[in-house]
């Protein structure tokens, strides 16, 4: 069983695009998968999803069960391709709440909560905010594994590091008190590649220097269906499905499923380590 969070200090890279779409092409392998959206803004994976009015609805929400006051099941949306736990715009105050409160394992409440319902999944895939807060770290440490999108432009080359320098500090932190513990980087997605020379210039540098992390061998086309398909409120295989893509855009399916691939079976290869929080 795979758990997986999709990360990138960057905004605009795709992080969320890429989310719902791995978790599509999970789904349609007929591999149950679970995504978890972690993010308050409303311009979230839920919207995205088709479940806009879930980051404002009064019921029980993934705040809620952060907080301890529900269940993780309890707000599931079970759906195909992937079931769904959708944001909600409280969860931009948890932060302060639970720091109030003294919550001595405030960085281990996802984790807490997923593990009683992650077994009954192939995959869990976690999209938190971009900025760096204790929505990210719960991500991080829920499912020990990121995959970080990149832009192949200078910016996103620039940006890497910093990525790479927070997953490192934050394992760093965390292994002082449990030595097992590990923080993996599953690889770097090139993402809105457009194949221009620049682009490949950034791609031979990143392989040549990542500091051992992997660039991984798939490529996203900067196609602007991927948009079309979030006012639709659709993935890009649904949206195929109902509208049609031209010939050149099934490239973007291709590089899904071959993410859905490559996540599987490198998934299928590690386990995270017990931690006890």
């Amino acid at each position: 069983m795979t758990k997986l969070v999709i990360w990138s200090e960057s905004g605009g890279v795709g992080k969320t695009t890429t989310a719902i779409n791995l978790g599509a092409a999970l789904g349609r392998r007929g591999e149950k998968t679970l995504l978890v959206d972690l993010d308050p803004q409303p311009a979230s994976l839920s919207a995205h999803a088709g479940y806009p009015d879930a980051t404002t609805a009064d019921s029980a929400t993934i705040t809620d069960v952060l907080s301890g006051d529900a269940a993780l099941n309890e707000v599931v949306i079970e759906d195909e391709p992937f079931d769904l736990v959708p944001g909600h715009e409280s969860l931009a105050s948890l932060e302060s709440t639970v720091r109030a409160e003294g919550i001595s394992t405030a960085e281990f409440l996802l984790r807490s909560a997923l593990d009683p319902v992650a077994e009954g999944y192939d995959h869990v895939v976690v999209d938190p905010p971009a900025t760096l807060n204790l929505l990210v770290d719960n991500a991080l440490i829920a499912t020990g594994n990121v995959l970080i999108p990149m832009e192949m432009t200078r910016k996103g080359q620039q940006s890497i590091s910093g990525v790479l320098d927070t997953v490192d500090a934050l394992e760093s932190q965390l292994r002082r008190a449990q030595p097992e513990f590990t923080l993996d980087v599953l690889g770097v997605l090139p993402n809105k590649v457009d194949g221009s020379s620049l682009n490949r210039e950034v791609r031979d540098a990143l392989e040549a220097d990542t500091d051992g992390v992997e660039v991984l061998p798939v490529t996203v086309p900067d196609y602007n269906v991927l948009e079309r398909a979030w006012d639709a409120q659709l993935d890009v295989f649904r949206y195929a499905e109902a509208y049609g893509l031209r010939p050149y855009q099934e490239a973007l399916l291709d590089a899904y499923r071959e993410l859905a691939a490559t996540v599987s079976a490198q998934g299928s290869a590690e386990r995270r380590p017990e931690v006890t929080d």
